[in-house]
């Protein structure tokens, strides 16, 4: 007798589906399932929708809506999303079938919000730990958006998460802050207007894989092919249950996290890395671009050392017992240590740092950037590092990818999936024209993301902007004016471009008012935190 047999499955479903019927009729307030093709997500739509079905079997009226969402950040693990948009197509199907109410949607972010769109277009530094933009742009604001326009429509909600008890101390302690002692909803943590209801709250890891793995899916998919992306995505860990003698000699199928093909948040990708392992070998050009991008993420060269705007902001530094300025480790970036000669500050490195430490220590600074004509924006650091009145250093932080960094990203991405022989594509070509625009604002005249997509590519064009004020050699020429005069061309064709975007208006109190507060923009802005989202 095998291990399934031994676990009684059939008692916990037929509790939990009670208990989502009593849920289901309890009010009116439509629900939102979050499904993300996992495991617990998988498990939780499904014992749903059966109890639907087992409920149109009784003639019991199905009054309110189920609404399955599933987020596609567009970067998604190839396989995870194809099984995705298979199952949201299916579960559809189901429903018109059934006469079920029940609509699965795909949501993805705003083209403007795209992974590639704010790490190529705007150079957004890869995520990591620290700044981990992606999370809310690619995820939680597509489904905020979602959950909105229901509320606005029904004016309250259920979310439906397929969140376990025991799965981690930290989601043990969201669900016991927002349980109402006696009740089956929860509060939601952000929309004032919604709930929350974790049906599969009690099942361990070993329950929903038992669920899953001997109850027929609904809509038709084949849970035994979930079971195996999990074996394929880890290697070198014990399988949390055993079906047979055969599996025990399998890898893992139970703590693999599906995500981003492109996901820098982590040291290494152990999905990709699995499912290259399993045989998946047309993944890898995509694990050593990921890679690549890890690598280069802390490279000073290739970071602006100012924000997009033109600004700048510096971040605390520390100092040891022999009171030399430290620059600690990150990424590949070595530590390097300042020390105080007798008329200088020289590094580790025999380099020479500008420290200013008496007066007004920011004009101190912005006047040497001036007067030694220091691109910001390109990957040369300037060596400066001011002292406050605090008593504490802060150098110069840095910005976005440089332009000349963010063409070889692109570059390199196109070439990878020019290789690719299955025909699937990493970016998107509205994204490409989104990033041409973003580069445009930023003072790129040449339609560079044309000229890279031509060297793999001959069937697209991508328009730039649909208004130019000047042709490209009107730009050119104020280009070199504005460097004679040292001028920032960036902030000069902002101008141009905020006169273009109210062209047509006849009043001009708006226009004049942007214009006033993009010139009185502080140029030097000190950045309190100790490790900056963008350092």
């Amino acid at each position: 007798m095998g291990l399934l047999d031994k676990i009684d499955i059939k008692t916990l479903v037929a509790e939990t589906k009670a208990r989502i019927k009593r849920v289901y009729l309890q009010d009116d307030m439509p629900w939102i399932i979050g499904y993300s093709g996992g495991k617990d997500s998988t498990c939780t739509t499904q014992i749903i929708i059966d109890t639907l079905m087992d409920m149109n079997d009784e003639n019991i009226a199905l009054h309110k809506k189920v609404y399955v969402i599933s987020s596609d950040t567009m970067v998604e693990t190839p396989m995870i999303i194809d099984t995705i948009a298979e199952t949201i197509a299916k579960i559809n199907r189901l429903a018109d079938n059934f006469k079920l109410p029940v609509e699965a949607h795909i949501i993805r972010p705003e083209i403007s919000k795209s992974f590639w769109a704010n790490l190529i277009g705007r150079g957004y530094p890869c995520p990591n730990q620290m700044f981990r933009w992606c999370t809310d742009r690619l995820k939680i604001e597509p489904a905020n958006k979602f959950i909105e326009s229901l509320i606005n429509k029904y004016g309250e909600t259920v979310m439906i998460l397929g969140v376990r008890e025991g799965e981690s101390n930290s989601r043990d302690r969201v669900l016991d802050n927002h349980t109402i002692e006696g009740k089956d909803l929860m509060r939601h943590t952000t929309q004032a207007n919604s709930f929350v209801f974790a049906p599969i709250r009690n099942f361990t890891k070993d329950d929903v894989w038992n669920y899953l793995l001997t109850t027929d899916s609904p809509w038709g998919s084949d849970n035994t092919k979930l079971f195996k992306l999990y074996q394929d995505s880890l290697t070198g860990e014990e399988c949390p249950m055993m079906i047979s003698d055969e599996d025990k000699k399998k890898t893992t199928c139970g703590n693999s996290r599906f995500g981003c093909w492109v996901c820098t948040v982590v040291n290494e990708d152990k999905s990709l890395t699995g499912f290259i392992k399993s045989g998946v070998k047309w993944l890898t050009p995509l694990l050593e671009y990921r890679n690549w991008l890890y690598s280069i993420r802390d490279e000073k060269s290739r970071r602006m050392h100012c924000r997009r705007n033109g600004s700048l902001y510096y971040a605390r530094v520390g100092t040891d017992t022999d009171g030399n300025i430290v620059i600690p480790s990150k990424g590949r970036r070595t530590r390097n240590a300042i020390h105080k000669k007798v008329n200088a500050w020289v590094d580790d490195d025999n380099e020479v740092w500008q420290v200013f430490e008496n007066g007004d220590v920011e004009q101190a600074a912005k006047n040497y950037i001036v007067n030694n004509n220091i691109d910001l924006r390109s990957g040369d650091e300037p060596k400066i590092i001011i002292k406050k009145l605090d008593d504490e250093y802060y150098r110069l932080g840095v910005g976005p990818f440089t332009l000349d960094t963010r063409k070889e990203i692109l570059d390199r991405l196109l070439q990878v999936q020019h290789g690719l022989h299955n025909g699937y594509t990493l970016i998107k070509m509205e994204e490409l024209k989104m990033i041409q625009k973003l580069w445009y604002e930023e003072g790129d005249l040449n339609n560079s993301v044309f000229n890279i997509y031509k060297k793999y590519y001959d069937n697209y064009e991508i328009v730039s902007d649909d208004i130019q004020l000047l042709n490209q050699e009107d730009y050119m020429y104020l280009m070199r004016i504005c460097e004679k005069n040292d001028v920032d061309f960036s902030m000069f064709k902002e101008l141009l471009d905020l006169e273009k975007t109210n062209i047509g208006y006849r009043r001009r109190s708006e226009v004049i008012k942007q214009i006033r507060e993009r010139l009185n923009q502080e140029y030097l802005s000190i950045d309190q935190r100790e490790n900056s989202d963008e350092d």
